[in-house]
């Protein structure tokens, strides 16, 4: 396998209205273009579903040892490149682009049926940037889940009211003024909020920015995190700002900046 650095970013989403558990490599895009690497083949596996298509608890170890047998044996062959895989509907399908089919062919009939087998051309990566890469607000849902579950391994009540802070990194302040506006106008539910008045440097950020922070008061065990999270990724394509995502805890840092 030719071998690329890796990063690799899990995350769910809805494919086809089934849940979906993809695993990318986020670095893979580092070895793009690659002109030999002109073909995205993938092949599926089964496995004992529950009634959200994802694995049964007791069928989760099995299937994780069949993805690390079937890597194991196609990322021996050489010229080949691990792009990710799906875990959807009950089947994990595993994705590659690859350069030379046949060799490709003949290791996974090893593993599962021809009619399971699909290769097509795709000297663009479309499979992997289209498909695969997940989008912001996919990032940010897999992320509100990741904060969701901490709270509940912490013991937090998720059914308990609590002031949840929204946080916007502007370029402009008349961008973030007419933010703040189009809140209001909106009828967009907030119970605070503060900005700075002049630009911040920010760690790991080019140049200054503005920033903001939006506080509602939401219970957390329905659908309502997500809702804003969907509502303020929407506006972030409206204005030239950037949604961090949101926190409960403190402001830290940032919060002797604001206003």
């Amino acid at each position: 396998m030719l071998e690329l650095e890796q990063n690799w970013q899990n995350y769910r989403t809805l494919i086809n209205d089934h849940l979906a558990i993809i695993s990318v490599n986020m670095e893979m895009f580092s070895g793009f273009p690659s002109p030999q690497h002109d073909k995205i083949a993938h092949f599926s596996l089964p496995y004992e579903a529950g009634e959200d298509g994802l694995p049964k608890p007791e069928e989760q170890e099995s299937m994780f040892r069949n993805i690390i047998k079937s890597l194991s044996q196609v990322c021996a062959l050489p010229d080949i490149l691990y792009a990710g895989h799906i875990i959807s509907d009950g089947k994990v399908s595993i994705y590659f682009y690859i350069e030379h089919e046949q060799p490709f062919i003949e290791t996974v009939l090893q593993l599962v049926p021809l009619e399971e087998i699909k290769i097509q051309v795709d000297p663009d990566w479309d499979t992997y940037f289209d498909f695969l890469l997940p989008s912001q607000l996919e990032i940010k849902f897999s992320l509100t889940e990741d904060i969701l579950d901490t709270m509940v391994e912490n013991g937090l009540d998720l059914s308990q009211v609590y002031t949840v802070e929204h946080g916007f990194h502007f370029d402009h302040k008349e961008d973030m003024e007419d933010f703040i506006e189009k809140c209001s106008l909106q009828n967009i539910s907030f119970s605070t909020i503060r900005y700075t008045d002049s630009p911040v440097q920010v760690e790991n950020m080019e140049h200054p920015v503005y920033l903001l922070k939006l506080e509602q008061e939401l219970q957390l065990d329905n659908q309502d995190i997500f809702n804003a999270v969907e509502q303020f990724d929407e506006l972030s394509r409206q204005y030239a700002m950037e949604y961090i995502g949101w926190e409960h805890a403190d402001f830290g840092e940032d919060k002797k900046y604001l206003n």
